[in-house]
C-alpha cells in the first residue's frame, strides 16, 4: 500500500497509500476547489518530494517502492468536493531485501471518508476508521519479489479499514497542491512463504505524497484546491 505507499501521503496511503488525498461528506470539512470546475481530477505523486513508500510487515522486512502514483476524479458540488476513491500505482518497487519486486494494485483502490479533525485553513486528519482499502471481489494489492526473474513469494493486502495511525493533508503556502502524510498501522497481510513474512495484522505504511488538482481528465489544466 503500499504509500508507494503520501500520504497517500496513505497513501498506501491508503497506506500505501501504499499516497493521497480525500474523500469527505457534504457536511464535513470541505475541500474548496476554485475556478468553477464541475469535476476534481487528482494525482498525487511521490517524486516531487523525492519520498520512498513504504510498508514494514515484520521488523526487517518491508516493501519500499520510489515512484507512487494515485489517479482519481470527483463531482464539485457549490465549489467543494465530497466524495473521492483514490487508483494506486507502485513502480521501481523492491522487497524482503530482493532487489526487485512487482506490485501489482488491479481492482483496488483507496477510499478516504469523512475527516473529523481540521486545522482551518491549514489541514485535515483521517483516523483509522476513515481510511480503507476497497477491491473488488477476491483481488488484492499483491507484492511479489523475484530472484534472477524468478518469483519468490507474494504478500497480499485485501479490502480492509486499518486499525491506528493517520493521514495528514495540509495546504502548500507556495502552491494550490496539498501535501499528504501517512503513517498508517495495523494493517493486515497475508504471505505465501516466509521470505514474505508470516502474515497477520501489524504491517505498517509510512509515505508522503504531493497532490496536484486538475480541471480536466488529461491533467493539463491545473485548478487551486484548498482545505478551508
Amino acid at each position: 500500500m503500499i504509500r508507494k505507499y503520501k500520504a497517500l501521503s496513505l497513501a498506501m496511503m491508503a497506506l500505501f497509500a501504499f499516497g493521497a488525498i480525500a474523500a469527505q461528506s457534504a457536511s464535513a470539512n470541505p475541500l474548496t476547489v476554485g475556478e468553477g470546475a464541475a469535476t476534481l481530477f487528482v494525482t498525487g505523486t511521490s517524486d516531487p518530494v523525492g519520498s520512498t513508500h513504504t510498508l514494514t510487515v515484520e521488523p526487517g522486512l518491508s516493501v519500499e517502492c520510489t515512484h507512487s502514483l494515485y489517479r482519481g476524479s470527483a463531482a464539485v458540488t457549490s465549489g467543494a468536493v465530497n466524495h473521492i476513491t483514490l487508483t494506486p500505482e507502485y513502480t521501481n518497487c523492491k522487497a524482503f531485501g530482493f532487489a526487485t519486486a512487482h506490485v501489482s494494485t488491479a481492482g483496488c483502490v483507496f477510499t478516504l471518508t469523512t475527516p473529523t479533525s481540521l486545522v482551518k485553513g491549514t489541514s485535515v486528519t483521517w483516523h483509522p476508521s476513515q481510511i480503507h482499502v476497497v477491491c473488488e471481489g477476491t483481488k488484492k494489492i499483491t507484492i511479489t519479489p523475484t530472484s534472477f526473474g524468478v518469483s519468490v513469494c507474494t504478500a497480499s493486502v485485501g479490502t480492509q479499514t486499518p486499525t491506528a495511525g493517520h493521514l495528514v493533508s495540509k495546504n502548500l503556502a507556495a502552491t494550490n497542491e496539498l501535501t499528504d502524510e501517512a503513517t498508517v498501522e495495523g494493517v493486515a497481510y497475508t504471505s505465501t512463504s516466509s521470505p514474505c513474512g508470516k502474515g497477520g495484522n501489524t504491517a505498517k505504511f509510512i509515505g508522503n505524497t504531493t497532490t496536484t488538482c486538475w480541471s480536466n481528465a488529461a491533467h493539463t489544466v491545473k485548478v487551486s484546491c484548498r482545505w478551508s
